[in-house]
């Protein structure tokens, strides 16, 4: 080897090595710093049923599972949901307090703490409005964690939320009203785990809970494991539940079957479908269309020989 090419082998192992010792410091703090913290609550949801008028009392605990003290501030929130996926809407819109939840919470105020290793609690009070709309509001109390004041470190201090999703029924003329919406499952599928999304409706004026299981079936029986599913369905929303459904063998014809339970009914919906990898899949396509030709191909050689003459 040429003493130039040997130089430039030596400065590139020079600059890996640097590059390495590098990142392995810069990894060593920033791991520490991420066990420091570890923040819950609970309940993590409450579903309550309150009157016009009404004062009701209850508690959240904030546990703190981490190395350091955590400090925090405490406010509400509406929830609302943005698409089928159910993805939480955190955003306030200023509703009335007929609609909106959020003035009804009597919270703490101020910044609290919670020593490492231990847990605490706090009070809230839910006084319903005599004007608030029957039926179902939603909101959220959550805990947010407040930074120490700053040392100049070389980290960003992290700000975390977690908090205690509410499901009010104001009572009076429920109207429990929802559907199935659909079972969809693609009908061919290459690879197992089985895909297939349910969809939930709801066209009443308070939420309900749709749970129950999904399953495979083949022609010969159920196969492989059966996959709970559970959630609330908020009024005038469909959700959609992702069913991912796992096969003992890579090649069938399987019949997706969800038993679903909610308010006081219980349903079965199913669809088939045909679970095969790609390759054999067009091997067999292919097969069957050459198969397909032939069988065709020697129906018209037969019809032209019964019509040519006979000598």
């Amino acid at each position: 080897m040429t003493k130039p090419g040997f130089r430039r082998i030596w400065q590139a192992w020079r600059r890996l090595s640097v590059g390495a010792v590098l990142a392995l410091a810069l990894a060593v703090p920033m791991a520490a710093h991420g066990a420091v913290q570890g923040i819950g609550v609970s309940p993590t949801s409450l579903d309550l049923k309150v009157d016009t008028a009404g004062t009701y009392h209850g508690d959240i605990t904030v546990i703190n599972d981490g190395e350091n003290d955590v400090h925090y501030k405490i406010f509400a929130s509406d929830y609302r949901v943005s698409d089928e996926s159910y993805l939480g809407d955190f955003s306030s819109a200023r509703k009335a307090a007929d609609v909106s939840p959020v003035s009804w919470f009597t919270l703490p105020v101020g910044t609290f703490t919670v020593k490492s290793r231990t847990q605490g609690s706090f009070a809230y009070t839910i006084n319903v409005p005599p004007t608030a709309a029957v039926g179902g509001h939603y909101g959220a109390v959550f805990i947010e964690t407040v930074p120490p004041p700053g040392k100049g470190g070389a980290f960003v201090s992290r700000v975390e939320r977690i908090g205690t999703l509410f499901y009010l029924t104001v009572n009076g003329d429920l109207k429990l009203k929802g559907s199935i919406e659909s079972l969809k499952v693609p009908w061919y599928q290459a690879v197992a785990p089985v895909r297939g999304t349910l969809r939930m409706r709801n066209d009443g004026n308070t939420h309900f809970i749709a749970e129950g299981t999904a399953q495979l079936a083949s022609p010969f029986g159920k196969v492989g494991q059966a996959i709970p599913f559970k959630g609330a369905v908020l009024p005038g929303t469909v959700r959609r539940f992702d069913l991912k459904l796992p096969s003992s063998a890579p090649i069938g014809l399987y019949k997706v079957t969800a038993d679903v339970k909610y308010m006081d009914r219980e349903e079965t919906v199913s669809a088939w479908m045909l679970l095969m990898p790609r390759v054999t899949f067009y091997i067999v396509c292919g097969t069957l269309v050459l198969l397909l030709g032939l069988a065709v191909w020697g129906i018209v050689r037969r019809l032209r020989k019964l019509r040519q003459p006979r000598k």
